[in-house]
């Protein structure tokens, strides 16, 4: 190959514009030195159509070129030149109108452009013919030199690299415009999902709201049965002293007052007013106990809680619950264990416990039934152990135990919350750790680890 050519060559597939994915510049530049190679004045590159009936030109470069309308190549009309299309690797004509591969062309296109001689490359792209380079002569007796077909036809292989730089760039760019509408969908996705969670999340603290107001509902049943009784009596015995009371009075005032009956005035009102004072004491202390637990659980204050103290409070507010199931609560605690803790938090857990063994573990009233809340120190923390003698769990219950809304009462009214609660409250209130385990007629142990908190 002449030198010319070869160094035309090397300069076209040096050229960034190649590789560079602007498909129309690398035409250009393959047109343009297939315009100087060859000496010529006129050349195109035709591209087939989807569905591969015709051909029209994508690009084209004609010195001579006057305003006329550029011609639709189709298949029906030309069926000898697309056939050679397909199965040659060039086409050289050098007398195009009277060759019988481009005699077809003869119905107005070879003279009106002034073309007599053709060399015409098939484009393929991926083993596919896409198009056609087309390299005319307007000279009569020219004649194409083994050297201008092995240039044309290598620049028709630079354009196929061309294309393939066309699509790697299209493809990137749909890529990059597909990650961009994946990146602006995902951001959509987790804006709603935040707020889906911050919904969620409302949701769920006015669910434990209501689920302790509940709880501290059925404090108040229990503590407005309980003070009932001794606040009953204490009416009895002020109702009794003022009977005896009017007695006196009319024995006074019609004279008939003896010292055996002012003794025994003295003595019944005596023990009437003892009476009268132990239960409006006992009547205080419930009260005080009561207002002291549900101060705490509506109130989250971090303070150095004396467990044993405490405990022993919390169960004269919580007895109420189990009284009617004759469930005894024993606390085994060391009066030395103090805990750096929210103490409403503590409450909410041990009454949130107490209630749902109350209820689930324990069916019909026994005498025999028993919780036991015990508490060892351990390094820098305490662990408690909670244990029940009632009907015990199976295995898909231990499961779900702590999932929010699972609950094995529906029917009477269970909100599956109360195992929830203490569950949130152990582990994300109180930095703790809380375990179950059960056996189907043996009871059950809730174990739970609470840390010293730091002010």
């Amino acid at each position: 190959m002449k030198d010319t050519l070869e160094n035309i060559l090397l300069d076209v597939s040096k050229s960034p514009d190649i590789d560079g994915g602007d498909l129309e510049k690398a035409s250009e530049l393959i047109l343009t030195s297939a315009l100087n190679g060859l000496d010529i004045t006129r050349v195109s590159i035709w591209l087939l159509q989807p569905d591969k009936q015709s051909m029209v030109a994508a690009k084209l470069i004609d010195a001579k070129l006057e305003d006329r309308e550029i011609p639709v190549l189709r298949k029906s009309e030309l069926p000898s030149y697309f056939s050679l299309l397909e199965t040659e690797r060039i086409i050289i004509v050098n007398d195009a109108r009277n060759h019988p591969a481009t005699v077809e062309l003869n119905n107005g296109y070879l003279k009106e452009n002034g073309v007599y001689g053709m060399l015409d490359v098939p484009l393929r792209h991926k083993g596919d013919m896409i198009g056609v380079m087309c390299c005319e002569s307007r000279k009569p007796e020219r004649r194409w030199t083994s050297d201008e077909v092995a240039f044309v036809g290598m620049l028709a292989d630079i354009y196929g690299r061309a294309v393939s730089a066309s699509e790697r760039e299209r493809f990137e760019s749909l890529l990059i415009r597909q990650n961009e509408q994946l990146e602006s969908m995902v951001e959509e996705r987790t804006q709603s999902l935040t707020k889906a969670m911050d919904n969620f999340k409302q949701a769920q603290e006015r669910l434990i709201e209501t689920e302790k107001m509940a709880t501290l509902g059925k404090l108040v049943a229990g503590v407005a049965h309980e003070v009932n009784t001794p606040l009953g009596i204490s009416v009895t015995a002020v109702t009794h002293c003022e009977h005896r009371l009017k007695k006196l009075d009319q024995g006074f005032s019609d004279g008939a007052i003896s010292r055996k009956h002012l003794q025994t005035f003295i003595s019944n009102t005596f023990e009437a007013y003892q009476l009268l004072s132990s239960n409006l004491e006992r009547a205080a202390t419930l009260i005080q106990n009561f207002k002291k637990t549900a101060v705490d659980q509506s109130s989250f204050e971090l303070v150095n809680c004396e467990l044993n103290n405490y405990l022993h409070a919390l169960m004269l507010s919580l007895t109420p619950i189990v009284k009617k199931k004759k469930v005894t609560i024993d606390i085994n605690c060391d009066d030395r264990i103090v805990l750096s803790t929210y103490q409403g938090a503590l409450a909410q857990i041990v009454t949130n416990l107490v209630s749902n063994t109350n209820d689930h573990a324990f069916t019909e009233p026994d005498d025999n039934h028993q919780i036991r809340i015990t508490t060892k120190q351990k390094d820098k923390g305490v662990h408690f152990y909670f244990n029940d003698n009632g009907k015990g769990m199976n295995a898909e219950t231990l499961t779900n135990i702590f999932e929010p809304f699972f609950t094995t009462s529906r029917q009477s009214g269970g909100s599956g919350l109360g195992l929830s609660i203490v569950y949130n409250l152990v582990t994300r209130k109180l930095n703790g750790e809380i375990s179950v385990q059960s056996t189907p007629g043996e009871g059950t142990e809730f174990s739970f680890f609470l840390p010293d908190l730091p002010k």
